[in-house]
């Protein structure tokens, strides 16, 4: 993921969140916001303090390897906050990715109903 594709200002965290408009499933929340410009950004954050920094950190490099691998499964044109919930931790790679693109699937779903 390149750095102009990330969500660094927790300013920018907190407002995507607190407006709640997204899903949730048992390992991921996906919280959206409309941008201006054409380029999506995502953040990557976690529930509650979970594992060690060394856990953390790898998980976050799965889900930024499943986000570039699967550039077709969300829009352009919207920030993303993924909150990791505490059972995601135990899931091997191939799951994360199936959850993750599920949920983001749902959420274009719900995207296409919301525009019409």
């Amino acid at each position: 993921m390149k750095k102009k594709n990330i969500v660094k200002k927790s300013e920018d965290f907190s407002r995507i969140i607190n407006k709640k408009n997204g899903l949730a499933s048992k390992y991921f929340i996906i919280n959206k916001e409309v941008n201006t410009d054409n380029i999506p950004k995502f953040g990557i954050t976690f529930v509650k303090h979970i594992g060690n920094a060394v856990l953390r950190n790898k998980l976050k490099r799965k889900i930024k390897s499943i986000i570039d691998n699967q550039k077709n499964i969300y829009q352009n044109s919207y920030n993303y906050i993924i909150i990791i919930r505490k059972d995601a931790i135990l899931l091997p790679y191939q799951e994360l990715e199936k959850q993750l693109i599920n949920l983001f699937l749902k959420l274009k779903e719900k995207l296409n109903e919301e525009k019409k």
